[in-house]
């Protein structure tokens, strides 16, 4: 079974960007794997801070579900909180059989280069402006791209104590440098916002201890990198950070909503107008664009954005279609894994680190991206934040317990 989780693990994260729902494969396998269980009944001994990740999980769940059948909706609509109830046996099955460290860092690092190399072809053959990789949309492929680079970088601790150091070295930093390389050239711009915050964590963790030359070092690379982005001749960063200046002063100041911020900004001022009247349950999916119609019947929403099923916001969405009780199960979702694994960083033995480092990472990511987009809304955006989530729990969990 261990054998079976670790290539269940590295084929999850490797194919996620390369292969059509590449990230399905993985996780259904390690889904219908957790019925071995059932079969075995081997002793879990849970920590309580296990059963509040379990929890968690659940009550994102049971939150969603409920609102669902308050407001009734289609219950196609479960179909993504499902995800997030389908990786507790995950959780379960991973926590006994623990997949090896090398599926997991091998298989982010692989995913982020070959998420990018597909990218570039499609830009360099196929002539596409915003490459997709293998995803149905361009700005979850660069969320993705930008999440496993960064989740490759966690991995530099882990590297010191193998045999092979400057081979896993070398694939780590590749996978790192290919991850925001595919974020760049998606030009998505709201995954950009990850590399400052996740720049800063970086610096923080490994220049503890290490003197005021390695900090100096690693923030004159991170400043060096940034520009080059930046000023490179036909600099795609340069352009699209240009053009979001542009169209946030014609929104300010003409109200257009033709342009891609503009759209945005006109659906998160309509989902917080909405959400005045429904604050504790929301309005569900069906009254929200049902309320988006008639407003934009009596002239007062731009035809434009009507047609939209999500606010591009995470937190706007759960508040107009869910209410507080749907920001708060939203909340828990981000933040109960982040303090468990930062928890874990300031505590836990030096062999588990990369792995709380790697959790806090994963939860700051996505508390980002949901600023932008509705990440969660999407079949790629909800697997993977809850599966990457539970297998980087029982990987610390296990060097917890041999340490």
């Amino acid at each position: 079974m261990l054998g079976l989780t670790s290539v269940c693990v590295f084929l999850f994260l490797a194919l996620a960007l390369a292969v059509t729902s590449g990230y399905s494969f993985g996780a259904l396998t390690l889904l219908l794997a957790s019925s071995w269980l059932l079969w075995k009944r081997p002793r879990l001994n849970l920590q309580r801070r296990d059963y509040l990740l379990l929890c968690t999980l659940l009550l994102y769940f049971c939150v969603f579900t409920a609102n669902m059948l308050y407001h009734a909706d289609p219950t196609r609509e479960l179909d993504m909180p499902l995800r997030a109830l389908l990786a507790t046996p995950v959780l379960l099955l991973l926590l006994t059989y623990p997949p090896r460290a090398a599926a997991w860092w091998g298989g982010v690092a692989i995913g982020a280069i070959s998420g990018a190399a597909l990218a570039s072809w499609q830009i360099l053959v196929l002539e596409m402006y915003r490459p997709q990789a293998a995803t149905s949309n361009a700005i979850h492929y660069g969320n993705v791209s930008v999440l496993l680079g960064m989740l490759s970088l966690c991995g530099l601790d882990w590297v010191r104590t193998q045999s092979h150091r400057l081979a896993w070295s070398i694939l780590l930093l590749a996978g790192g440098l290919a991850g925001i390389v595919g974020s760049i050239i998606s030009v998505s711009r709201g995954g950009w916002l990850v590399l400052p915050v996740c720049s800063c964590l970086f610096l923080y963790h490994y220049s503890k201890g290490r003197g005021a030359r390695y900090v100096a070092a690693l923030l004159s690379t991170l400043l060096v990198v940034s520009a080059l982005a930046y000023i490179l001749p036909n600099s795609r960063v340069s352009e699209r950070i240009a053009i979001a200046v542009n169209e946030i002063e014609q929104y300010q100041n003409s109200d257009t909503v033709t342009t891609s911020i503009g759209q945005r900004m006109e659906m998160w001022r309509t989902a917080w107008a909405m959400a005045d009247d429904n604050i504790w349950l929301g309005m569900g999916r069906s009254g929200y664009l049902t309320a988006k119609q008639q407003l934009a019947d009596e002239g007062k929403l731009n035809a434009v954005v009507k047609n939209y099923t999500n606010a591009h916001n995470d937190y706007l969405d759960a508040l107009v279609k869910r209410g507080i009780i749907g920001v708060l199960a939203l909340l828990a979702l981000f933040l109960v894994p982040f303090f468990l694994f930062a928890r874990a960083l300031r505590h836990s033995a030096p062999a588990a680190q990369p792995y709380a480092l790697a959790g806090v990472v994963l939860c700051t990511c996505y508390m980002i991206f949901g600023l932008t987009t509705s990440s969660l809304t999407l079949n790629i955006g909800i697997i993977m934040l809850v599966f990457p989530m539970v297998i980087l729990w029982a990987m610390l969990r296990q060097q917890e317990r041999i340490a």
